[in-house]
């Protein structure tokens, strides 16, 4: 019996690994994508959350985009003649007609499918319930002439084709796809029927404003000495993106009335940022979208993201030696400080529906007290075991509020800023003597969400960068040359939530 399909309120209410349980089969073999966009919740709608999974697919290294394609299988290959394909794959090629082909249509595919692996060197991947065996052989000739990039994004829009139409089959689409827009696309065979999601907007708008709020009243925490900045310089790298329905005419139909275009966007934030009286990005974002939804009845909902620029106030001589400048800043390539806001219009006026903030590009490295032993051994294993190493990682942090309205609000009370965060997981490093990165982001997150009660999620995207020992002086082991390491890296993911 097939199981109910989840309304999206449902999908919003599962906890991390059920929805990654849930979710995880959408792209093939690559459950990640399915756990790093769970953050992006609360989701709008269906389309909403196939937008956030296909952002994750399209925003990941090339790596991990390869991976993903060469996850799936040939088309009439191997697997497919000996039923071992996942049950989704089994039905799409089922759907196009593939498991009922004569000796030379198997051998014509088998012919093609190593044509195109020799030349890309991953499989030939098409959403084969939008097609039939000689739409595929078609797309089989055309997309040999291409090249390997060209190839790498047809074959991730195939996969997002692909899991939009596997996630229809466990959600309720037909009511949950708010900004989904059936249309009728004319050509010359006549009218057929689609379904479509669509936003647009403008991305990397800098903006450096100088003499903004002072952050004041940040509480105090153990771990940091942060507890506030003057913010003479408040520099951010600002993206706006509009979704809904009411614009899908401009695609249709040429008709671009509900358009707000986007250098208006990039103009309009600039204008607005003079006006800001607050003294955070979360802070701004909020502002920011409130003034768009007031001003622009076209725009149905928002997505704003900010990214700080971060500058540091240079050492100059003062009457007391050294100190600070606050007149001379130069640009720090250290860690920075994100948000995120969606935001729409309810009865009484725009509404935060969803946020998440973040630390990111942090690169940590401790010379000694971390080790990594009694792991899994087998003949494929050629790493030794380490009782005591140095360990680099790179970092990124991301929390959420149990009330987002925390984040954004004036009183800064309970506001988490990313300088306390940094300072507090250096401190977990600094003490904890880990007996994996697993181990040590674990402590982080139980630490973090200890000191900060306010936050209801934290999770971490982490890589290895261990470096690769060069040379050891034979008289002192502690002295030692190090070099960087080659790829891949190790990649390790937590996410830790409150009941």
């Amino acid at each position: 019996m097939n199981k109910p399909k989840l309304t999206i309120q449902q999908v919003n209410a599962l906890d991390h690994q059920t929805f990654v349980d849930t979710f995880g089969f959408l792209f093939e073999g690559s459950p990640w994508i399915a756990r790093d966009a769970e953050i992006m919740r609360p989701f709008a709608s269906v389309a909403d959350m196939h937008d956030a999974l296909c952002k994750v697919m399209y925003e990941a290294a090339e790596r991990q985009q390869l991976a993903l394609i060469r996850a799936h299988p040939d088309l009439v290959g191997r697997a497919a003649r000996a039923g071992t394909l996942t049950p989704e794959s089994t039905g799409e090629q089922a759907a196009a007609g593939l498991d009922s082909l004569s000796p030379a249509e198997i051998a014509t595919f088998e012919r093609l499918n190593a044509a195109y692996k020799e030349k890309f060197a991953f499989p030939f991947v098409i959403c084969a319930r939008e097609n039939k065996k000689e739409s595929i052989l078609a797309g089989f000739d055309s997309r040999l002439n291409n090249t390997q990039q060209q190839e790498i994004q047809t074959a991730l829009n195939e996969i997002a084709k692909i899991a939009r139409l596997r996630l229809l089959d466990v959600t309720r689409g037909d009511l949950a796809r708010s900004t989904d827009t059936q249309f009728a696309a004319r050509s010359n065979k006549g009218a057929i029927d689609l379904d479509a999601e669509i936003s647009y907007g403008k991305g990397q708008i800098s903006l450096y404003r100088t003499y903004a709020s002072e952050m004041r009243g940040v509480p105090a925490i153990p771990e940091s000495a942060f507890t506030g900045k003057p913010n003479t310089l408040f520099a951010l790298e600002v993206d706006v993106e509009v979704l809904g329905d009411n614009f899908m005419p401009a695609y249709t139909e040429g008709d671009n009335s509900n358009v707000v275009a986007t250098d208006t966007m990039k103009n309009f934030v600039l204008g607005r940022a003079l006006e800001y009286q607050g003294a955070t990005p979360e802070g701004f974002l909020d502002f920011l979208g409130h003034r768009f939804l007031d001003t622009y009845p076209q725009m149905q909902r928002l997505r704003l993201t900010a990214r700080e620029q971060p500058f540091e106030e240079t050492v100059v001589p003062s009457s007391d030696g050294f100190g600070l400048s606050n007149l001379l800043f130069s640009r720090s390539h250290n860690s920075y400080g994100m948000g995120m806001l969606e935001m729409e219009r309810d009865a009484n006026g725009p509404v935060v529906t969803g946020h998440k903030c973040g630390c990111v590009g942090l690169q940590l490295i401790k010379v000694t007290g971390s080790s990594f032993a009694s792991f899994v051994r087998d003949q494929y294993t050629t790493l030794p075991e380490r009782p005591d190493r140095p360990l680099f990682i790179h970092l990124d942090v991301f929390w959420k509020y149990s009330d987002p309205n925390q984040a954004i609000s004036l009183d800064l009370s309970h506001y988490i800023p990313t300088e306390q965060v940094r300072d507090f997981v250096g401190v977990v490093f600094h003490d904890f003597v880990s007996m994996s990165i697993q181990h040590l982001l674990h402590e982080m997150g139980i630490r973090l969400l200890e000191r900060f009660p306010q936050m209801v999620e934290i999770s971490f995207q982490a890589q290895n960068r261990l470096w690769d020992t060069a040379v050891e002086s034979q008289e002192n082991p502690k002295l030692k040359v190090y070099t960087d390491p080659r790829p891949p890296y190790g990649m390790i993911r937590l996410t830790l939530s409150r009941e």
